[in-house]
């Protein structure tokens, strides 16, 4: 039997609600939990001392512009790992360094599995933000 392993928790930066209701169920199917979402970079940043997570999935373009590398960057900054989350794969690869990976939309249930396991690697402990 496997040892036990907690679920990551998952928060997603994107400002389209049926993308977030979509993704929300491939995550909660995959046993991790769905820490909450937030439609754009303002959002994330006046919730920061609310949201505990392993790991943030995100857009490029948010409610509030293209600042999905910028939240990302941010994150990072607070040793909170992300992936990109996009249909505009060029743009997440001019930011190498930001994120872990990009997942390409639409979104395969066996890439976000795969992709999610980074964040594992990535963080023992949840963090708030």
């Amino acid at each position: 039997m496997a040892p036990s392993v907690s679920p990551l928790r998952i928060f997603y930066l994107e400002d389209n609600p049926l993308i977030v209701f979509h993704i929300e169920a491939m995550i909660e199917d995959l046993g991790y939990v769905f820490a909450g979402s937030a439609s754009s970079f303002a959002d994330l940043v006046g919730r920061i001392e609310t949201i505990e997570v392993d790991g943030v999935l995100v857009d490029i373009d948010l409610a509030d512009g293209r600042t999905g590398p910028a939240a990302a960057k941010w994150l990072r900054q607070r040793g909170i790992p992300s992936i990109f989350v996009t249909g505009q794969e060029a743009i997440a690869a001019e930011y190498p360094e930001t994120a872990l990976a990009t997942i390409g939309k639409p979104v395969s249930e066996s890439e976000l599995a795969e992709k999610l396991e980074l964040f594992r690697l990535t963080s023992s402990t949840s963090k708030t933000i």
